[in-house]
């Protein structure tokens, strides 16, 4: 294979009367972790309490698009990395896969934007599910929407062998997640909701802002689980912004003490530095400071109540 050294992140591909821009972003980062739990992380990695791992990673975007004659925006995402990225707000380490898998490949005409990738679209009512493999969404004004669906659930997905073979593999227990969503004059409503086989889930949430105070209430039908309600609100003093929420999960949650969840955290940003701090009903709590060194590059410390610390460079292209 050919070494090529790209002096830009933008090439501009012309073949006949059709042109592309193909552009790269990503970030590098390097950094020291001591932590209980590194199961996000490759197996190899140590697990005693005391012991510092030293990792480095690198996550690469590649985007190829282009501009239609009649102003339709066609995009082709694909990833790459290797090593470790660090997960700051979950305190642990993501491995970044070496191997380029299919790319993400949006479509978008008229404020409608169409996307696909088998087993990777997310879900709207919590993201924590992306085996969606078609997505839609758009806006009419105040009201914005969008749909992932499960395009081959009864089927199963694909997966291709090495010999390049697509087998088909055991399906996902989702159909479709939706969402639909009015903001008007400080005042938001939202609906979203996940197809499950253990039950539809949904949340409607309810916003309102008036100067530096939002409020938030969600009604949360978990499906065969309990239904929860959440309160919210958030104060912005210059530089600071303070969050406070509490949930009615008495019966339903693992919080030390079976206590209602309550969550308080404050962001401030001065000068150069970024300070996160939160904790919470169970006495848990984290604390994260980052500082900008200029040039897309930013050093980090972050710690936790388990006793996980990290600090690193990391910078962004």
């Amino acid at each position: 294979m050919k070494k090529v050294l790209l002096a830009t992140s933008a090439l501009f591909l012309t073949a006949g009367v059709a042109s592309a821009e193909l552009t790269f972003s990503g970030k590098a980062q390097a950094g020291v972790i001591k932590s209980d739990d590194y199961s996000s992380a490759a197996s190899a990695q140590p697990t005693a309490n005391d012991t510092y791992m030293v990792y480095t990673g690198f996550d690469l975007d590649i985007t190829a698009s282009t501009t239609t004659d009649n102003g339709m925006t066609i995009s082709a995402t694909v990833d790459q990395g290797s090593g470790w990225i660090a997960d700051i707000a979950d305190k642990n380490l993501d491995s970044q896969s070496d191997t380029m898998g299919a790319p993400e490949v949006k479509v978008t005409y008229n404020g409608v934007t169409v996307e696909l990738e088998d087993e990777g679209v997310q879900d709207y009512y919590d993201g924590d599910m992306n085996n969606y493999d078609l997505g839609i969404s758009g806006a009419f004004g105040d009201l914005t929407y969008g749909v992932a669906i499960e395009t081959n659930r009864n089927e199963g997905a694909y997966t291709t062998t090495n010999s390049g073979t697509a087998t088909a593999s055991s399906g996902n227990d989702s159909d479709y997640s939706y969402m639909v969503g009015y903001s008007v004059a400080g005042v938001s409503v939202s609906v979203k909701t996940n197809q499950t086989t253990g039950g539809d889930k949904t949340k409607i949430v309810l916003g309102y802002t008036m100067g530096d105070l939002a409020f938030t209430a969600t009604a949360d039908n978990k499906g065969s689980a309990k239904d929860v309600t959440t309160i919210a609100a958030t104060y912005t003093a210059g530089p600071a912004k303070i969050t406070l929420s509490g949930a009615n999960d008495k019966d339903s949650n693992t919080n030390k003490n079976n206590r209602q969840s309550w969550d308080l955290s404050v962001a401030y940003t001065t000068g150069a530095y970024t300070i996160n701090a939160s904790t919470n009903e169970s006495d848990a709590w984290e604390a994260d400071v980052a500082y900008d060194l200029g040039g897309g590059a930013t050093m980090f410390v972050a710690a936790d109540d388990k006793e996980t610390t990290m600090a690193g460079v990391t910078f962004a292209f």
